[in-house]
């Protein structure tokens, strides 16, 4: 309750899972549920327990290495199916498959699950099934700072403003934003209901275009979208 009463106060600030000061590793991130993060209570009474159940992660290295291997310009994905509303579940009981740059070398491909597995936490330790895939996930531009979040926004009701951000994993997942309009402003109460799932992340929560995991492994594919349930940002550990 604490945290979402700071972020109805002033001027939004990023969210972060607290990255480290000095990071071996940075790039970008992108984070889409099937279920609003950036929600009014009411909204979110009505979907915990019942709905939120899967996500896709995705994270593009820019910089740094994993284990000793360099992983810049690589991208590795999860999608996950918890057995119940992500940041409700336990995390011991969700199920992944992990999605790996095809142009990875070999042991880039086996630092990137390492990467995942480590960010992802207990969510990521019982995977299904390991794919590969021509990868392509785009940040629109450098997010901006919680202090001018009044000002950057330009919007009536103050929204976090997260930069538009895509991820493709062509047959396989998809995950499309834009960041927050007045359109999405609902009830006049909203907040951040959960954190993202992956540590070291700073990001804002986003407007989902498309959400998309076609594959298997999980048991469940989703097709979810038109809700405020994304996170935009970066990460650094």
């Amino acid at each position: 309750m604490s945290q979402a009463l700071v972020l109805m106060l002033g001027a939004l600030p990023l969210l972060s899972t607290n990255p480290p000061d000095t990071a071996r590793i940075e790039g970008d991130y992108i984070e889409s549920r099937t279920a609003d993060v950036f929600t009014g209570p009411c909204f979110a009474n009505a979907e915990v327990f019942i709905t939120g159940h899967q996500a896709l992660m995705a994270w593009k290295v820019r910089s740094g290495s994993w284990n000793g291997v360099d992983l810049s310009g690589r991208t590795v994905a999860a999608a996950i199916r918890a057995n119940t509303t992500l940041s409700k579940d336990d995390p011991s009981a969700a199920i992944a498959v992990l999605i790996v740059d095809s142009e990875a070398t070999p042991e880039q491909r086996e630092a990137l699950v390492a990467f995942a597995r480590e960010m992802g936490g207990e969510r990521l330790q019982n995977v299904q099934e390991i794919r590969y895939s021509l990868m392509n996930l785009f940040v629109e531009h450098e997010m901006s700072g919680s202090d001018d979040g009044h000002k950057q926004s330009g919007h009536h009701f103050g929204f976090p403003q997260a930069p538009k951000g895509n991820f493709w994993a062509p047959g396989l997942a998809e995950i499309a934003t834009r960041p927050l309009d007045d359109t999405d402003h609902l009830c006049g109460n909203e907040v951040v209901e959960y954190p993202p799932l992956s540590k070291g992340v700073t990001a804002q929560p986003a407007y989902t275009l498309a959400h998309i995991y076609r594959g298997t492994g999980l048991g469940t594919r989703w097709d979810d979208r038109n809700c405020r349930g994304s996170f935009v940002g970066r990460f650094a550990y």
